[in-house]
């Protein structure tokens, strides 16, 4: 009587041979490792919110200091422990600066401001050519981060630690 073979066909496993080998764990679980990592890295520190806080504030610095070269009037920026806020000399008063780059902002909860002189509120005023006769230097901190914005009497406006 002549035996029969059977072929097994490449999708069928032997039995005793089901579920993952070691090699695909470790793939799988080296997958899911490097995707947490980079969730993680992408969520911000209050040092990335304080950075990223004093950039927005020197570049409307700047901004306020061109629209008084521009405008050729007074421009000024009220900073207070809650927010800031822009102002324009016009005909003797001073009245909001128009604009949505200009509004009244407030501070996010984890940025803390002092003046550097020590005080809870500072004014600075850019002239019509762009010079500050309030040059400052303004801290803004929150968790361990600590940055500094200065205007100097030119108008220069920069930041650092």
């Amino acid at each position: 009587m002549a035996e029969r073979v059977r072929a097994s066909s490449p999708g069928q496993r032997r039995a005793g041979t089901s579920g993952f080998t070691l090699v695909e764990l470790m793939v799988v679980l080296t997958i899911l490792a490097l995707a947490a990592a980079a969730v993680v890295l992408t969520i911000p520190g209050e040092e990335r919110n304080v950075r990223s806080e004093a950039d927005r504030v020197a570049a409307r610095l700047a901004a306020a200091r061109d629209v008084a070269v521009i405008e050729g009037r007074g421009v000024a920026v009220n900073f207070a422990p809650s927010g800031y806020g822009f102002e324009r000399r016009v005909e003797g008063a001073w009245q909001p600066l128009p604009g949505r780059a200009f509004e009244q902002r407030s501070w996010p909860g984890d940025v803390r401001f002092v003046a550097g002189d020590g005080q809870g509120a500072a004014r600075i005023l850019f002239d019509r050519v762009g010079t500050s006769p309030t040059p400052q230097a303004l801290v803004l901190s929150g968790g361990g981060a600590r940055e500094i914005v200065r205007v100097s009497a030119t108008g220069e406006i920069s930041r650092g630690h």
